[in-house]
């Protein structure tokens, strides 16, 4: 894909924010960035330097307090349903069984049942959890839960996902199967993604672009193509240049270590 013949789904400019409770946090400081149709992006950065503010300014949750998001051309004003989200805790409801939880987004749409469960069992193929429409979410491992939150998210088709360190608690083994998974599931529709996440090499492998932010106020300190093929597999990561991209992400990171 050629940037230069297509224009941004997403357009932050300039974006800053506050909090303005009983503790002022200056979180995000003229934060401007794009992701273009089709892309992957990872944020990283070291904690509290805002990362997950800005997702969530960039899902409408909370407005800047000064700059804008562009979505799709038009000023973001608040949730879209064509912009997606996926949380680092599943945040299932209990007593809903897995389709149950897949069918909410197209509940609350107003899509008639027998499209919205046509819909729903055709995502839960797609995330691997046939089968387990029955089940409620204590009788899934974190894993399973996390498919049926990136299930939720994606039931409506998004034409933006945003994942804040989505796979942040589970084990290494079963995050990297996770990667992998979300990578899978990524390709088959293939939306903007906008993925928040504290390790660089997760950063390094399923993205395009890598963009490092400062420490609080975040801002964007430089980006980092990746320039890996796809699709990607786990044994990329022991290989020369994905050990350059890393220690590139390192650099902007912490400049004084290099």
């Amino acid at each position: 894909m050629s940037r230069a013949r297509s224009t941004p789904l997403l357009s932050v400019e300039g974006v800053s924010h506050y909090y303005r409770d009983a503790h002022p946090v200056h979180a995000l400081e003229a934060v401007t960035l794009q992701a273009w149709p089709g892309e992957f992006v990872t944020l990283v950065g070291p904690s509290g330097c805002g990362k997950s503010t800005l997702l969530r300014i960039l899902g409408g949750l909370i407005h800047p307090t000064r700059g804008e998001v562009r979505f799709a051309g038009e000023r973001l004003q608040g949730p879209r349903p064509d912009i997606g989200m996926v949380f680092q805790h599943a945040n299932l409801m209990p007593w809903r069984t897995v389709l149950a939880n897949i069918l909410l987004p197209l509940e609350i749409a107003g899509v008639p049942r027998k499209e919205a469960e046509a819909r729903a069992r055709d995502m839960l193929r797609l995330v691997g959890l046939e089968g387990f429409e029955n089940a409620y979410p204590r009788q899934l491992s974190g894993g399973m839960q996390q498919r049926v939150a990136l299930a939720r998210a994606l039931v409506r088709s998004p034409r933006l996902l945003l994942l804040d360190e989505p796979f942040g608690a589970l084990d290494a083994l079963t995050r990297e199967r996770m990667n992998l998974e979300l990578l899978r599931i990524w390709a088959h529709h293939r939306q903007t993604a906008v993925m928040v996440t504290h390790s660089i090499p997760e950063a390094v492998f399923v993205s395009d672009r890598v963009l490092v932010m400062t420490p609080r106020p975040g801002r964007i300190a430089g980006e980092v193509v990746v320039d890996l093929p796809r699709p990607r597999r786990l044994d990329m990561m022991a290989t020369a240049a994905f050990g350059r991209l890393t220690q590139a992400v390192r650099a902007l990171i912490d400049p004084d270590t290099q």
